[in-house]
């Protein structure tokens, strides 16, 4: 990650979207501090309501995991224990979070399943994973993420593994639990579809820096950044009926060796020398919508 800077606020859905390998699931974990053990934060803040989470102890940020920062993962089944039943893993969330008695648990449970569109509570409670769809335990493992509830929900890749109409469901059910709970919310993807449902603010991530931010309708509607048209232009509702997809030629640099230029600029069709020597200034092109590169500044 490369001075990678955005913010959220309770109420607002922000999407960082990218192909695979641009750091989107990195700043994520970055967040939580969870990176792997061979990555490291060298410069730079992550404050969470006034505090700067990078300069807290393991024992420390355990206390917003889960509590004050909930997380949903891409695959479910990875974030279920597939031996319990379904209200019993809820129940023991809550049980932390609120320091209650499994008695005194058991209705905010049901509330919980409630609030994920279980219409009959009591018989999911009593199901293991394997016994629900995956749609089904996606919704699950958002009630676990918003047991507490927490005031910052991470959503990476949440409706990647499903089909269309089950994703509608899902983003549906996060746009609702935003509002209702008033949390805020980043929401990583690759899909700029789903953006186009949900999202209030966009960030356009690319080999670990952001290349284009705005409003979901400055950069949908109006685009500024080769790489943002690319992805646009990579939509199946963006192209007639047989014809081909537009494709981004070329492959994500290796971020261990320095570019000094832009870091699209070997796979950008607007590149020109510029682009490979200098790395483009940051242009605000509004109070919102902000682009790095050389094409647009001329």
């Amino acid at each position: 990650m490369d001075r990678v800077s955005l913010s959220v606020d309770r109420g607002e859905i922000l999407a960082i979207v990218g192909e695979s390998g641009s750091g989107k699931s990195v700043t994520a974990l970055s967040i939580l501090g969870l990176l792997d053990k061979n990555a490291k934060i060298e410069q730079g803040n992550i404050v969470f309501d006034g505090t700067d989470l990078t300069k807290l102890s393991t024992k420390e940020i355990q206390k917003y995991r889960g509590k004050r920062i909930g997380m949903v993962f891409q695959e479910p089944m990875t974030a279920l224990h597939p031996t319990m039943r379904i209200g019993d893993q809820l129940t023991n969330v809550i049980k932390r979070h609120h320091k209650l008695t499994k008695k005194e648990s058991h209705p905010i449970m049901l509330e919980m399943l409630k609030d994920v569109h279980f219409e009959e509570p009591e018989l999911i409670a009593q199901k293991y994973p394997h016994e629900l769809s995956g749609g089904m335990r996606q919704r699950i493992v958002i009630a676990l993420a918003m047991s507490a509830p927490p005031e910052l929900l991470i959503a990476d890749e949440p409706t990647t593994a499903l089909d269309v109409t089950i994703q509608a469901e899902i983003l549906t059910l996060m746009k609702e639990l935003t509002q209702k709970y008033n949390i805020a919310v980043i929401l990583i993807t690759h899909d700029l579809g789903v953006v186009r449902e949900v999202s209030d603010n966009v960030c356009v991530m690319y080999a670990g820096k952001i290349l284009e931010k705005g409003t979901t309708k400055e950069i949908l509607d109006n685009p500024k950044h080769p790489y943002t048209n690319l992805l646009l232009r990579a939509l199946p509702d963006q192209v007639n009926p047989g014809e081909r997809l537009q494709e981004i030629e070329g492959e994500v640099p290796d971020l261990k060796q320095h570019l000094p230029g832009c870091i699209f600029s070997s796979r950008c069709p607007l590149s020109k020398d510029e682009c490979f020597i200098k790395a483009p200034p940051q242009l605000s092109l509004s109070e919102t919508q902000m682009v790095h590169c050389w094409e647009v500044s001329r």
